[in-house]
């Protein structure tokens, strides 16, 4: 097929998604200012790279919400220590809810938001969804924890609210003293990301209603089409340069290439993008660059 003809196919795609409401019209998503980006000779490569890219809108959010949640009772293994299945359902009639906050608690992050979503979704009574403070005094009093959040990358967000001592005590010294049941649920997370937990919080029960191997990132490439991969990685590099990201830590080493911790990621939901998605989705730029969808 002739460059030209591809990347039409790719955009008609876009605008069929559009239509059918499954991504969200401009401004929000903006594929044809997006390829308008790149240099004429590199548009047929920011095409395969779009036709790539993944979004969740807030119906197949809540979706895998639903399925993450449901996911407690399905009798899987969900952490090298974890609760069995029938300890997690006798423990769920009086659990506390609360969001995964990582290292600055911000009302913004993610995991407030879906917890607001599973009062609305699941039915949640608003009572039992509480902050981390008042989460680490229920699980003091043996109650069981219920951690929400939306993505686990790097595992790194859900061990900083795990150990976090800054209110005398970490959900982790208070389980080593009491054992209370620690469950995690969320929508998505990296293979990677949840070995991480499972080594480092090994009592967690994590449940994702999706998992990405490294066949679902930028990485997955290398093996299967290792022409293409080398042709991307080329670009990816290329156009790094006029990426602005609001995030000063997006500036440490390789992390504009590749996202957050190089995990090389295709997706976005709705309410947020992982920083562990190639920036070159939704990083600002220099030279009018415009995002295929911003950051909040």
């Amino acid at each position: 097929m002739r460059s030209d003809v591809y990347i039409k196919d790719v955009l008609a795609r876009c605008e069929a998604l559009k239509r059918a409401g499954m991504w969200l019209p401009e401004p929000a998503i903006r594929p044809r200012a997006w390829i308008e980006n790149f240099d004429e000779a590199d548009r047929l490569l920011a095409a395969q790279l779009l036709e790539r890219f993944v979004f969740y809108n807030q119906q197949l959010t809540d979706a895998l919400l639903t399925t993450s949640f449901y996911g407690i009772a399905d009798g899987l293994k969900k952490g090298p220590t974890a609760p069995s299945r029938d300890q997690l359902l006798q423990a769920l009639p009086e659990a506390i809810f609360t969001p995964v906050s990582g290292e600055k608690p911000n009302p913004t992050d993610s995991g407030y938001f879906l917890c607001r979503r599973s009062r609305q979704v699941l039915g949640i009574p608003e009572a039992k969804v509480v902050n981390n403070t008042t989460a680490l005094e229920a699980a003091k009093n043996g109650k069981s924890i219920i951690f929400i959040d939306d993505f686990i990358g790097s595992g790194d967000q859900f061990l900083s609210t795990w150990r976090d001592p800054s209110s005398g005590n970490s959900f982790e010294s208070i389980q080593k003293a009491n054992g209370f049941n620690a469950i995690y649920v969320s929508l998505v997370g990296t293979d990677s990301g949840i070995d991480t937990i499972g080594e480092k919080a090994p009592s967690v029960a994590v449940c994702v209603a999706h998992k990405i191997d490294e066949r679902g990132t930028f990485w997955g490439l290398e093996s299967k089409n290792p022409a293409l991969y080398q042709n991307l990685n080329s670009l990816l590099i290329k156009y790094s340069a006029k990426l602005r990201p609001h995030e000063p830590y997006m500036n440490k080493g390789d992390y504009l290439i590749y996202g957050y911790k190089r995990r090389g990621l295709f997706f976005s939901f709705e309410h947020s993008v992982p920083d562990a998605t190639l920036p070159i989705f939704w990083c600002r730029g220099i030279d009018n660059w415009e995002p295929l969808i911003e950051r909040k």
